[in-house]
């Protein structure tokens, strides 16, 4: 059994991929698992400030000084076995909720840029998932990106696999939204 966090980054709570999110859920369960989703919209959360406050508290627990609910997230990602990071694509990116909340991690990080840099995920196997109207190499590729630098230098977290639930208007999209579900399932129960 492991402890599993879902973040979810979208601002809507009946699309695409809080529905997708719903599959996956229930499949992790079925496999034993806990499960903790985390939708963002439900809490305080401020845009990065770029303050560099996390770094001077780097002696502490690394966490953000402003006061909103983003530490408390922190914590719970902390605890977690695994991560699953989701959003839904706007203008070729991650959604801007989504984003705020991926720019905020900086602040669980600790010496970045330096040899004796480490992160509060190290080590955390993550997963992400992206739903996009069109073609994945015509909307997530920046996504992709920014979580592969974010995920991999920053964090130093495993990354266990991107997946992109392209076409999300298409008249199949449950399906597929399923299958998606059971291919990430499958990754997290190997």
């Amino acid at each position: 059994m492991k402890q599993v966090v879902i973040i979810s980054g979208s601002p809507r709570r009946h699309g695409k991929t809080a529905q997708t999110i719903k599959f996956l859920e229930e499949k992790l369960l079925a496999q034993g698992n806990k499960v903790d989703n985390i939708s963002l919209m439900d809490y305080n959360i401020k845009h990065c400030i770029g303050c560099f406050g996390c770094m001077r508290n780097n002696e502490k627990v690394p966490a953000c000084v402003q006061k909103d609910d983003v530490n408390a997230l922190f914590e719970r990602m902390i605890m977690a076995d695994i991560i699953i990071y989701t959003s839904p694509i706007y203008s070729f990116d991650f959604c801007s909720l989504f984003k705020t909340f991926f720019d905020r991690q900086f602040s669980i990080t600790q010496n970045y840029g330096t040899p004796n840099a480490s992160s509060c995920l190290e080590g955390k196997d993550v997963l992400l998932l992206v739903a996009c109207a069109g073609k994945a190499e015509e909307n997530a590729m920046i996504a992709y990106e920014v979580f592969d630098r974010g995920m991999k230098i920053a964090m130093k977290a495993n990354i266990v696999g991107k997946y992109v639930l392209e076409n999300d208007e298409a008249p199949d999209f449950i399906m597929r939204a399923k299958a998606i579900a059971n291919q990430m399932a499958e990754s997290i129960a190997s």
